[in-house]
């Protein structure tokens, strides 16, 4: 066992330093300030409740560990996932993606069965960092059309004098200066929405809900944290309006730390609002006793 545990160990050590060139220099400026406000924060964050989530179920995972053997199928998974890490074009977006394809496929060679955890982890994450830049490529031309027309719509509505052309917004401040800005793909709000489908995952791998409720509170998500951005361009124009593009840049940048969380945490009231209701309909149809009640559930 542990002899199996060093091995990975070293054979992710050797994926590492096969990245640590590219990612080492990068991975510094990722994280600084400004390149968190360039590049975003919400995706180290699934990142970081994928690595919480799996230190919550470490005992499971051991319990898979010592009991997993030989097995050929999953043998060669690992080694295609080692060679695609390796081989695959490496780009920004994707390399820390790619150097935890690496320890994945080493973990999975050396402990076969017990890398479905894992690997569902792996892949939670890998959607949230591969979901926006895909649908910025098929539909963000036109998704920035659609939030730039509703913007200048909705800043109309409370009487700012907005105008827009195409993707570009225009409006006078309170100062008589002229301020303007660009919707681009990435103000359309694909990267919280792919961020809101991670969460719902690892949220639906401990905490599940019948498909009946599911589909419909997952809409119910989805739809919010559209509209949430939708609030926080919203929120940009009006800033512009009274404090110049330097309140515009301001708001832009920081609003959705704030908007996004508090609107996760009302999603996950109701989210475990219908999940208390599902465990009280099972008690239900299978007669078994009611020991607490959802809400207690909740305070625990």
């Amino acid at each position: 066992m542990r002899l199996k545990i060093i091995t990975w160990c070293a054979g992710s050590l050797a994926i590492s330093i096969l990245f640590f060139r590219e990612l080492g220099l990068k991975l510094l400026q990722w994280l600084s300030l400004d390149g968190l406000q360039q590049h975003g924060v919400f995706h180290w964050g699934v990142l970081g409740l994928c690595i919480l989530w799996l230190w919550l179920k470490r005992k499971d995972l051991l319990s898979k560990i010592q009991s997993a053997g030989f097995s050929y199928s999953f043998i060669i998974a690992g080694i295609v996932l080692i060679l695609v890490s390796i081989l695959l074009p490496r780009s920004d977006d994707f390399l820390v993606f790619l150097m935890l394809l690496g320890w994945l496929g080493v973990f999975t060679v050396i402990f076969t069965r017990a890398a479905v955890l894992p690997s569902a982890l792996l892949g939670i994450y890998g959607f949230s960092v591969l979901f926006p830049v895909l649908v910025d490529r098929w539909i963000g031309g036109s998704s920035a059309l659609l939030v730039a027309g509703i913007v200048a719509g909705l800043t109309r509505i409370f009487g700012l004098p907005v105008t827009n052309e195409g993707i570009m917004i225009r409006l006078t401040d309170v100062n008589g200066d002229a301020v303007s800005t660009a919707i681009i793909p990435g103000c359309a709000g694909y990267a919280t929405i792919g961020v809101f489908i991670a969460l719902f995952a690892l949220m639906m791998l401990d905490v599940k809900l019948p498909f009946k409720k599911a589909w419909y509170v997952f809409l119910i998500g989805l739809a919010g944290t559209w509209l949430q951005n939708i609030i926080r361009v919203s929120a940009s124009i009006i800033a512009g309006y009274y404090w110049g593009i330097n309140g515009l840049e301001a708001m832009h940048y920081n609003a959705a730390y704030v908007i996004f969380p508090l609107w996760y945490a009302l999603f996950v009231y109701i989210y475990l609002r219908q999940s208390g209701r599902s465990l009280k309909t099972v008690r239900e149809k299978e007669k078994l006793p009611v020991t607490e009640t959802p809400e207690e559930t909740y305070r625990e």
